[in-house]
């Protein structure tokens, strides 16, 4: 009863703030925002104590849209708006008692925690075409990235903009500061039209407000924000020069390492943008995650690397390439013409003489890049991108037949993108037709790819269409073709169908520079989506059903196809239970014998259970468990445990492990064999943070994946499709005494950084890296890491300086 009537009142007190400042707004009308005079100077420290925000208009236009009811929000939350000619600002007062307040400090664009926040999303396009987003954290914690039609969120992008935030007596306020130089917007006359999004991430209730009411489960917002009016933004001149500094300490070599290099940004209007490095340095700041791949398909790593996050957005051909993904299903591997990771990998494999030892890390060392350009732009309804970057020859440190050490060179990879788009939604539906081409050029073969994108959308967002065509010519393979068409229908709010056909023939090749796991196959998918709020006995359900049924070019057999079933229900209590329920009929398999068959695979089917506590408490856990069958249908279990505490709003710790005991894991070994192996895994993964101020960080990260595996039963591919055939161990010249072995691979990096000035950062990084494949005897799994630890791929320490100049 009591707890009733403390939420009856803050209802009221907010309604309350509501009726007493806030101006209401008519559906549909544009705000003409002031534009500020010198006198009106504003201090960007989080303090809404200059006059001029107590004379602007507030608006509070709120509702809950997580969980999707679209119902009043809780507390009052007032935006005020104003311009000049440098930038935009925006001043919020978030009303909220003291004691539900939630602050947690984090690295720039992390996105996971569960905390207070306010955030903006502007249209810069004025037409929905593409716009950024910025996000202030109570705590100074800064968020943003870039937004493209009608719903594609990214992090990829950092921009020199401020914002910082206080606590009140009455809740919290928010200033941010955007330059109108640090954002791309096409050229316009006197008056200036953009699209405005406010969100508000309200902690303690794990709920989001936004304005205007658009949640996830619509499918429409790019074409449907609030409008904004200005006049005379005219964007000066803007440049950054981006000098550094780094000094890395190659601990395996005993050497030391100097580097000096920039990153320069030009921007002379503000519809053309370009970029370009010199010498850059691109690594031993950020870790991938560790993952053990013993398969044929490629695992796919985000981008981490500042030059080409910035502005990438216009290279994102479709919404197949975003790596984001949503909802709770699995959206599976992300298809795109331009996947950076390309340029500066791991060099192209070099055939070495026989009896030359050559150390493995020599063989997935990235490649150094002598410079990069990049230059985007808009005319008009046309929008274009180009990128061009150059390799250093990669140089192999190995041991020829005859014991002595030698230098091996491969000469580097030439790099070029181009991208034309045209967008039109004057008639109130979006259309876009685009194309991409990229080129990678080198003495040993050039492989050049092409493709023609088209999108569309209804004027009331019902209907949604995507595809794309392409064709590669790939030096030693020849020209192939390859396409998909993707159909989303919006059945209702929550509710949606989505329809996928795609062609690859066996010759389509992107990989030199893109991303595709497979050609060779014709597929079609298919997906619904469910998500339902407001229940009596849960917060929010969200269901998914999806499948897919794949045959290959080549040889038309089915070699793949599955139903998966996602349901993940969030209880009042902030707790939530997802459960997964996948199956697979039998099916071929025409990759994972690496070239020396097809053979057949048993149906199998997988069953996990999934537990999250509330995010909101200082200490939240996690726990799930499953059983999948392998593809010989033996029976296999996994279960894992993780806890999160945050004692405070300045350090975390999070905790993950994870356990799986496979019953008949199924690897190829050699030629035409196979062999099944009993095994055990361990994976466990920590995070340590401390933040001395929400711009210095300590974080100290852990990451091991250990597996020990025994043989079981061996088997022979066919001559033609179909099952294995079981046979005998095999025993004599060219086969091992045994085929137990063990997998070690872990990530260990301790890192300080200082973020001293918008984009300008101090590092000192330690990192130590290993991969280690090993024959299995009597090791413990203490055995195993020992060994991976000691002989390290990497083992570097690394202080490096950036620091922006310019307008």
């Amino acid at each position: 009863m009591e707890r009733g009537a403390w939420l009856l009142w803050l209802l009221l007190a907010g309604a309350a703030v509501r009726a007493d400042i806030a101006v209401e707004l008519a559906p549909g009308e544009t705000i003409v925002l002031e534009r500020l005079t010198a006198s009106d100077g504003i201090r960007i420290d989080g303090h809404l104590d200059e006059p001029v925000w107590q004379r602007l208009p507030a608006y509070d236009e709120f509702v809950v849209i997580e969980p999707d009811t679209l119902g009043p929000t809780r507390h009052a939350t007032l935006i005020r708006l104003a311009y000049d000619e440098r930038g935009l600002y925006v001043g919020a007062e978030m009303h909220q008692p003291a004691e539900t307040r939630i602050a947690r400090l984090s690295s720039r664009d992390d996105r996971g925690l569960n905390r207070d926040s306010i955030n903006l999303t502007l249209d810069t396009s004025g037409q929905g075409r593409y716009g950024f987003w910025f996000g202030v954290n109570l705590g100074d914690s800064l968020m943003d990235g870039t937004v493209l039609p009608e719903r594609q969120f990214s992090n990829d992008w950092d921009g020199p903009w401020r914002g910082r935030s206080q606590q009140t007596e009455f809740g919290w306020t928010a200033e941010m500061y955007i330059p109108w130089s640090t954002v791309s917007m096409p050229t316009a006359g006197e008056i200036r039209h953009m699209g405005l999004y406010m969100s508000r991430k309200v902690a303690y209730l794990d709920e989001r407000w936004g304005w205007p009411a658009l949640p996830s489960t619509v499918p429409k917002f790019m074409s449907a924000l609030q409008q904004l009016e200005m006049a005379e933004v005219a964007p000066r001149q803007q440049y950054n020069f981006y000098p550094f500094l780094a000094v890395t300490d190659e601990r395996i070599d005993d050497d030391i390492l100097y580097r000096v290099g920039a990153d320069v940004f030009w921007r002379p209007s503000s519809n053309f943008q370009l970029n370009a490095t010199v010498n850059p340095d691109f690594g031993n700041v950020e870790s991938d995650d560790v993952v053990i791949n013993l398969t044929a398909t490629e695992v796919f790593f985000p981008e981490q690397r500042l030059f080409f996050l910035e502005g990438q957005d216009i290279f994102v051909a479709t919404p197949r390439a975003d790596t984001r993904g949503g909802g709770v299903g699995n959206s599976g591997s992300p298809y795109t013409m331009v996947y950076t990771r390309r340029i500066g990998g791991p060099p192209r494999p070099l055939d070495f003489a026989p009896g030359t030892e050559v150390p493995k890390r020599e063989l997935f060392q990235p490649t150094e890049l002598l410079g990069a350009a990049k230059a985007t732009g808009q005319a008009g309804g046309l929008r274009y991108g180009v990128l061009a970057a150059f390799e250093d020859d990669a140089k192999f440190d190995v041991v020829d037949a005859g014991g002595t050490p030698r230098n091996l060179y491969q000469d580097g990879r030439e790099f070029g993108v181009g991208r034309l788009l045209y967008e039109d939604n004057a008639s109130g539906a979006y259309r876009a037709l685009g194309f991409l081409s990229t080129a990678v050029l080198h003495p040993d073969g050039d492989a050049l790819a092409q493709g023609i994108d088209g999108h569309y959308l209804t004027a009331d967002g019902e209907w949604k269409f995507d595809g794309q065509i392409m064709t590669s010519d790939v030096d030693g393979l020849g020209r192939g073709y390859g396409g998909f068409i993707d159909m989303e229908r919006t059945l209702r709010r929550g509710m949606q169908h989505r329809v996928g056909f795609e062609y690859f023939d066996e010759t389509f090749e992107i990989n030199d520079l893109g991303f595709l796991d497979r050609n060779d196959r014709i597929r079609l998918r298919s997906a619904f989506v469910w998500t339902e709020s407001g229940m009596s006995w849960a917060r929010n359900n969200e269901f998914d059903f999806r499948g897919f049924a794949e045959r290959n070019v080549s040889e038309d057999l089915f070699v793949g196809g599955g139903l998966f079933l996602t349901n993940r229900m969030t209880f009042n209590n902030l707790s939530a239970l997802t459960a997964r329920l996948h199956f697979w009929p039998e099916q071929y398999d025409d990759l994972n014998s690496f070239g020396n068959g097809t053979y057949r695979i048993e149906e199998r089917g997988e069953l996990f259970l999934f537990w999250d506590s509330d995010t909101t408490k200082a200490v939240s856990f996690n726990v799930g468990s499953g059983a999948y069958e392998d593809r010989m249908g033996d029976v296999s279990w996994m279960g894992e445990a993780g806890v999160n505490w945050r004692p405070n709003d300045r350090f975390g710790l999070n905790l993950r492990v994870t356990y799986r005991d496979r019953g008949g894991w199924l690897l190829h070994q050699q030629d035409d064999l196979f062999a099944t192996f009993e095994a055990e895994q361990w994976a466990p993964k920590l995070t340590v943070d401390y933040f001395i101020s929400a711009r210095q960080q300590l974080r100290l990260g852990f990451q091991w994946v250990g597996i020990k595996a025994r043989e079981h039963e061996f088997f022979n591919i066919p001559a033609e499709p179909g099952d294995l055939i079981p046979t005998a161990k095999p025993t004599g010249p060219g086969f091992r005494p045994s085929y137990d072995f063990s997998v070690s691979q872990y990530s260990f990096q301790a890192r300080y950084r200082w973020e001293f000035a918008p984009l300008s950062d101090v590092f000192l990084v330690y990192t130590r890296q290993s991969d280690i494949g090993a024959a299995l005897g009597d090791d413990s799994f203490a055995d195993v890491f020992q060994d991976a630890w000691d002989r390290p791929l990497q083992d570097v320490l690394v202080f490096k300086v950036r620091w922006r100049l310019g307008s």
